[in-house]
């Protein structure tokens, strides 16, 4: 049995077993009987890293294209039940945060606790499905256009609408030192940064710091859809797939912004219960569903595991229960069989989300934390990026990522920037060293390292 890592990404026990549950037999009223039975998740460089059986991967792909994607009905349904279980994951985060949950009984806290983890287990199904959506789509309409130019290529992977990340570039760049304009700002955007729940809302500081090292891009001539896919000669059903890649684009970002608004509103259930328990919110973060719930019924838990996991963990599922391991991880997988196809490195190649050529120091980021180890000049090499990684993007003279496409947070952001990038390597974080000069040629899509 071969596994394929999807992707890595830092992430607390809470939210990895949501996202395993959200693929489950709990899900069947989404995903019918394709629910997914093998997936692990195991840590790996400060992030925990999430593997798919070759297989079952194939099979839930075939299903979920079939299922929302076959034709242009199937896919408007699709698109209104991501709205709406996204509106109802923040709706009800929302509500529970007006509470004054400080006087609830742990019976109370329990039942508001089992109501968010049933809407975040469907809104985090839908999360897969628009990932894996995206990137079976965007490949196909990058193997398409292949050879056409950059400008051509930007139209037709262009998300129909701009994400909120373009949209904050925008607003800041208006603001200009007004003490009054940057808390109105920091008040409608401080969600932006709760990627999970041991990630605190931006601070008035941070977004000083955002809207003070603000870089954007030289403005440059688009291309309108029509004409970039007269230039690729497209046919009308291809035209058809492209306009769905781009709202599949539009989507993928959209679906970011309800999870951290959720998330952003959901933090007080989760520092209250951790106050019940004489732990911190990030410690609670660390304890799974089941652990959580039997602290609330009053039952013995060991709170030692809650610092331990921060390490890393492992979740797997054995006889249809999800298993959270802390300590021996690496014998666990050799026990259930885990392997992981080695592939041989010869050079570190990836797709050109923005031409440019560029030198500069390497920079490893595989955690938000390590975002201020970029300097000016520097190459930010990187598993992905998100909204948290734009001041240190904004820095750089190339950005280099393991994973993503030409619908990425990264090829988006870059083009908007003006900065070299090249995506989808699956390597460039594990090949390329902390402080390494190399040359990003994102015309070719090649990293070099300068001897």
């Amino acid at each position: 049995m071969l596994w394929e890592k999807i992707f890595s990404r830092e992430y607390t026990v809470q939210y990895c077993e949501v996202a395993f549950n959200s693929i489950s037999k709990r899900v069947k009223h989404l995903i019918k009987d394709s629910y997914m039975k093998k997936l692990i998740i195991l840590p790996q460089h400060k992030n925990q890293c999430f593997y798919f059986e070759e297989g079952e991967k194939k099979k839930f792909i075939e299903f979920i294209v079939e299922e929302f994607t076959s034709n242009p009905k199937r896919f408007i349904n699709f698109k209104d039940l991501f709205n709406k279980l996204g509106k109802d994951y923040v709706s009800i985060s929302k509500r529970i945060s007006e509470f004054n949950l400080s006087g609830f009984d742990k019976i109370k806290l329990k039942d508001l606790f089992l109501e968010y983890q049933k809407i975040a287990l469907d809104y985090t199904c839908i999360i897969w499905i628009t990932f894996l959506l995206n990137e079976y789509w965007s490949e196909k309409g990058h193997k398409l256009i292949n050879t056409q130019d950059d400008k051509v290529k930007e139209a037709l992977f262009r998300p129909v609408k701009r994400s909120t990340v373009l949209i904050m570039q925008e607003e800041a760049s208006r603001i200009k030192g007004n003490d009054e304009e940057i808390k109105k700002f920091w008040s409608k955007y401080k969600w932006i940064s709760c990627l999970d729940l041991q990630n605190k809302p931006w601070s008035l500081k941070d977004v000083e710091d955002y809207v003070n090292n603000l870089k954007l891009g030289e403005k440059y001539e688009k291309l309108d859809f029509e004409e970039a896919a007269q230039k690729a000669n497209l046919s009308d059903d291809e035209k058809e797939m492209f306009q769905m890649i781009k709202e599949l684009g539009y989507i993928k970002d959209a679906r970011d912004d309800y999870r951290r608004k959720g998330v952003f509103y959901i933090q007080g259930l989760f520092i209250e219960v951790g106050k019940r328990m004489g732990i911190s919110q990030k410690e609670v973060a660390y304890l799974t569903e089941e652990e959580i719930i039997s602290l609330l019924d009053g039952k013995q838990v060991d709170l030692s595991k809650c610092k331990k996991r921060q390490d890393g963990f492992l979740l797997y599922l054995k006889d249809n229960e999800v298993l959270c391991i802390d300590h021996a991880i690496n014998e666990e997988l050799v026990k259930i069989g885990f392997s992981e196809e080695e592939i041989e490195v010869n050079e570190i190649r990836g797709t050109v989300a923005c031409q440019g050529k560029a030198r500069g120091t390497v920079k490893i980021v595989r955690t938000v934390h390590d975002i201020l180890k970029i300097k000016k000049g520097d190459v930010l090499v990187a598993v992905t990026t998100h909204p948290d990684y734009v001041p240190a993007m904004q820095k750089s003279v190339a950005i280099v990522t393991d994973e993503g496409g030409m619908l990425s947070h990264a090829a988006i952001v870059s083009r908007e920037l003006g900065i070299p990038c090249v995506v989808g390597t699956t390597n460039a974080t594990k090949v390329l060293q902390h402080g390494q000069e190399v040359e990003v040629d994102a015309t070719n899509g090649v990293v070099r390292v300068i001897e």
